[in-house]
């Protein structure tokens, strides 16, 4: 039998990686992300530009001639994006975690993808898609229900790591995926190098959640209102800041959409502005609340006089989003220092080493990254067999 693994996009970017496995009947394609499309952009026009990938009987009418199934790592949009511009009826597994997000985001409107028939899929349990084997591990990253992904053949043993960390609240999960990789010695082994798209700064402190709630508590130590600013996906952080504020005898007062989010996710005790907690309660007593507030509604901040602000990955998330300047701007009106007290989901560079080292591949493939040519140099000096894919390439395995 004769296996193809084809590198379809994200050899060069964050986000946005695309591969698929294939045999003669089967094909099996993760993840399914795209990095940036204009909100009215049509399939046809981002095929033919390169933004989605290479796979047009997924996005025109040109008929497929294979069993067809797309897995999802985890539901940033990064890995995910390109899902709503399905024009045809396609399995998409991710796990029950993901599949409940995104149920949720499709009711609130935040998401939209008709063509997509989800399928839960069960870490460590096996899904067949024609001759090729499909095994989801759980990961650690800054979104609940991440995994890494293998795929065998029956002969070759494929690996997708996902978006990964060590020093998250779950490295156990890394530990146990990558020790059993290394009994298994996959063929290849697709890292992703994130952290290495940026120059090393040694005065940058790691920043890591246990940190995001250090902030959080200490900002919570004075009598002013506290505002965040958090990313909607990363519902273990916001219940983990619940947690926090109730410590410090607080509560968290969450907008429409995260209590949504929160309440499908299984959380029934969060309290929403203008159902349970109105504008006028936080302001009669500031220093007993805390204020989740999105950039799209920031001017709800206008009835405050005071507060702190902690920026904790939500929109916009850099200063490269025009809104970045926006938002700096309306702070320093306000006299509001903006406070970053957010933290990554990439793992370190250090640390991307010792998942390789751990893996011991036949060949790793460094990709999902500005610089994924730095890592792959380090990986070398270290007797790390590497390879730097190019989109549209592919490798055959007989």
């Amino acid at each position: 039998m004769t296996t193809t693994v084809t590198v379809l996009n994200g050899v060069d970017t964050i986000g946005g990686n695309v591969v698929a496995f294939e045999t003669q009947t089967a094909r099996v394609i993760m993840d399914f992300g795209i990095n940036f499309a204009p909100a009215e952009s049509q399939p046809d026009d981002l095929l033919s530009n390169g933004v989605l990938p290479a796979l047009p009987d997924l996005f025109t009418d040109i008929a497929g001639d294979k069993q067809t199934a797309i897995f999802i790592s985890h539901l940033h949009l990064d890995h995910m994006g390109a899902l709503k511009y399905l024009t045809k009826l396609t399995p998409v597994y991710m796990t029950m975690a993901s599949a409940t997000l995104y149920a949720e985001l499709i009711r609130q409107g935040l998401e939209l993808a008709p063509n997509a028939q989800v399928q839960v899929i069960a870490p460590n349990k096996d899904v067949q898609i024609g001759d090729l084997t499909v095994r989801a591990f759980a990961t650690d990253h800054d979104i609940m229900g991440a995994v890494m992904f293998e795929v065998t053949d029956g002969q070759h043993r494929f690996v997708h790591s996902g978006d990964v960390r060590y020093d998250g609240w779950h490295p156990e999960r890394v530990t146990a995926w990558t020790q059993y990789l290394h009994e298994h010695r996959p063929d290849l082994f697709f890292v992703e190098g994130t952290e290495f798209s940026f120059d090393d700064d040694t005065s940058r402190q790691r920043r890591t959640e246990a940190t995001v709630l250090t902030d959080f508590t200490n900002a919570m130590a004075s009598d002013d209102l506290v505002v965040i600013n958090p990313y909607e996906r990363n519902v273990e952080r916001l219940m983990n800041l619940s947690a926090a504020a109730r410590q410090a005898n607080r509560e968290l007062v969450w907008d429409e959409r995260f209590a949504g989010i929160l309440r499908a996710m299984g959380v029934s005790n969060e309290i929403m502005l203008g159902q349970d907690v109105t504008v006028a309660d936080i302001q009669q007593q500031p220093g007993r609340y805390v204020l989740q507030n999105h950039f799209d509604n920031l001017h709800l901040l206008d009835a405050f006089d005071t507060f702190s602000y902690l920026h904790m990955n939500g929109e916009p998330l850099g200063d490269y989003d025009p809104r970045y300047a926006d938002l700096t701007a309306y702070l320093a009106q306000r006299g509001v220092a903006l406070q970053l007290a957010g933290a990554s989901g990439h793992a370190t560079p250090d640390d991307l080493l010792r998942i390789a080292v751990e893996v011991d591949a036949k060949m790793t493939l460094p990709w999902h990254s500005f610089h994924p040519e730095r890592e792959a140099e380090a990986l070398r000096q270290i007797g790390i067999e590497t390879y730097l894919p190019k989109k549209g390439e592919t490798f055959t395995f007989e």
